[in-house]
């Protein structure tokens, strides 16, 4: 079959890898110029910087089929989150004590005892072999989940930034659904960082293509059923998918049906350079005071921590979400890190600043199935996110639904 892909990112690589290896000719058009989709990494001198904050989760089945995590040469981030109440200067550790032990007495002391409990029944519940069971059925959102869960208010004070940062959703109105699936991620496999970034992971799916057609910086107007225009040019194929993010997906498909109105969920990171860590663990610092009036910064991390600069410098990077994330004001990010750390802030350089818009898909919050029904609308194939669920497993798994589709068996890993 003569195949053509709309969508250089993580599902439309993975879908023209397979086609391809089963001997299909593959056209791949990408409106930007790199592939990668938005899991894009930007070279900064002699180190990278991702764009928006990323990590792989190795409890993905899909990421285990896909990708060859050791060639990747990541680091793991900590089995737990430091949180910080920038009015006072005070920090807490929420970690698993069933991943590493030493986590149990901190974690019972920043939440206490009953929610301690509650924690752990929550990481019982998950299921390393099955981490989207969750998803099977009817789901309130992550606001009222966390409350019917009956977690005490200060530790909501932790939970609610930690997922409206996972989700880039400052109303947690995503699935309490999508909250087990990453809690039971986070529970069964490490968090790493890759060496030269998130963009590696694309890469490396787009360094095994052999025989594709890529076109970069195609401008695609329309898709049917057996045609592509792009660039004022049409051409015809057997097949066509479309695997491009979800606002892209309804422009040029209008007939899909609407259930829900996605909102736009966007994401900043302002990057600064120290001469010393504001603290030295691979891990996040969320603001438990997030959301009110001069918080705009919900989680800062030191990707240094990971993997050290040749110069000795650290690297700062605080992440905003939501309308903070429309045009970032470094100084008034500066300003409000001063309360976090003091006035070695004053010190730091900034370095630079990222913007993803629709970084990621919103979900209809009353669907209640892994995988959205239709892989196909009008002949045209679907892929990508929002198919699914916002995740790299969702993005791997809607490829793998259209490779089925076409009966093409999934690539054997490199």
């Amino acid at each position: 079959m003569n195949i053509a892909v709309v969508g250089g990112g993580l599902a439309g690589l993975a879908i023209a890898l397979g086609c391809e290896q089963h001997g299909h000719d593959v056209t791949l058009y990408e409106a930007e110029e790199e592939l990668g989709g938005r899991m894009k990494t930007r070279t900064q001198g002699d180190h990278h910087i991702d764009l928006g904050f990323h990590v792989l989760h190795t409890a993905y089945p899909t990421v285990q089929r896909w990708i060859d995590v050791p060639a990747l040469c990541a680091k793991s981030m900590d089995a737990c989150t430091m949180t910080i109440q920038p009015s006072t200067g005070k920090r807490r550790i929420l970690g698993d004590a069933l991943r590493s032990l030493r986590y149990l007495f901190p974690t019972v002391r920043s939440v206490g005892f009953l929610d301690g409990l509650r924690f752990l029944r929550w990481r019982l519940s998950t299921s390393g072999r099955d981490l989207e069971r969750s998803m099977d059925r009817p789901s309130p959102s992550i606001r009222d989940g966390l409350k019917r869960r009956k977690f005490h208010p200060e530790t909501r004070r932790v939970l609610e930034p930690l997922f409206a940062g996972i989700t880039l959703d400052p109303t947690l109105s995503e699935r309490m659904a999508f909250a087990d699936f990453a809690w039971g991620a986070m529970a069964h496999g490490q968090m790493i960082v890759p060496q030269n970034g998130i963009g590696a992971v694309p890469k490396q799916i787009a360094g095994q293509l052999r025989s594709t057609t890529v076109h970069l910086g195609a401008t695609v107007s329309s898709v049917s059923a057996t045609t592509v225009e792009a660039n004022g040019e049409t051409a015809t194929f057997d097949r066509v998918v479309l695997a491009v993010p979800q606002h892209v997906t309804r422009s040029m498909l209008p007939q899909i049906p609407l259930d829900h109105q996605p909102a736009e969920r966007m994401t900043s990171t302002v990057a600064f350079i120290a001469s010393e860590a504001p603290y030295n663990q691979a891990r996040l610092l969320v603001n438990e005071e997030w959301g009110s009036e001069g918080n705009d910064v919900v989680h800062v991390h030191v990707p240094t921590n990971l993997h050290p600069h040749p110069s000795g410098q650290h690297w700062v990077v605080a992440t905003l979400l939501g309308r903070a994330a429309l045009q970032p004001d470094i100084e008034a990010v500066k300003s409000e890190l001063r309360t976090w750390f003091g006035e070695c802030v004053d010190g730091w350089e900034p370095l630079t600043t990222t913007t993803v818009r629709h970084a990621l898909p919103q979900t209809d919050p009353h669907h209640h199935q892994r995988m959205l029904d239709d892989v196909e609308i009008n002949g045209v194939l679907l892929a990508g996110d929002h198919r699914a669920h916002p995740s790299v497993q969702g993005t791997l798994q809607s490829a793998e639904r259209v490779l089925r589709h076409l009966n093409i068996p999934i690539p054997r890993r490199a």
